[in-house]
């Protein structure tokens, strides 16, 4: 393709108006010179820094400083994501912690209490007890009273029909505070 005069000239008008970037042009690969390296010279330096003073490049430029700022929050952002997860870690640690702690205050509570059982030789049903109070119902036990709160309405049946033909109730306690049952069994004999 050849360079009429004409489009040299338009090329030299458009080159005033906007500076040219082709590294073609400035290299000397244009009508006007011989062949050169491809490297940049000084005189490419020069219309860069030229051409980065010029204002929509001026703008283009601000907007990537702005990024680069609005870059610097995410990356604190993400730096106090971190910090967060390693509190989490740290509370979760402390929490297990608390937690095995806790279990081995129970099972030492556990190992502590020591159960006593004995034969009922009688009862005191309290079928219908005052407003506010629980259903209860007392066992005697080695002479001594001790209540079961709260019975089911079949537990209050078999205990009625243990005693009434003979079989063995028997109460079972913790020793800490005897005069409250843990439980009741029956024995068929």
């Amino acid at each position: 393709m050849s360079i009429t005069p004409q489009m040299g000239q338009q090329g030299q008008q458009q080159g005033q108006q906007f500076p040219t970037t082709s590294p073609y042009q400035q290299q000397g690969f244009g009508p006007q010179g011989g062949q050169q390296g491809f490297g940049m010279g000084a005189g490419s330096m020069e219309q860069l820094q030229q051409l980065g003073q010029q204002q929509p490049f001026q703008q283009l430029l601000q907007q990537l400083g702005g990024q680069q700022q609005q870059q610097q929050p995410f990356g604190q952002a993400q730096q106090q994501a971190q910090q967060a997860q390693q509190m989490e870690r740290q509370v979760q640690q402390e929490l297990t912690q608390l937690a095995q702690q806790v279990v081995q205050q129970i099972v030492q509570q556990v190992q502590a209490q020591a159960l006593a059982s004995g034969v009922a030789n009688g009862f005191i049903d309290i079928v219908h007890p005052l407003q506010g109070q629980p259903q209860q119902i007392f066992l005697r036990i080695n002479g001594q009273f001790r209540v079961l709160n709260n019975p089911g309405p079949q537990i209050h049946q078999q205990i009625q029909e243990a005693f009434a033909f003979g079989h063995q109730v028997i109460g079972v306690w913790d020793t800490q505070s005897p005069n409250v049952l843990r439980s009741v069994r029956i024995q068929r004999i």
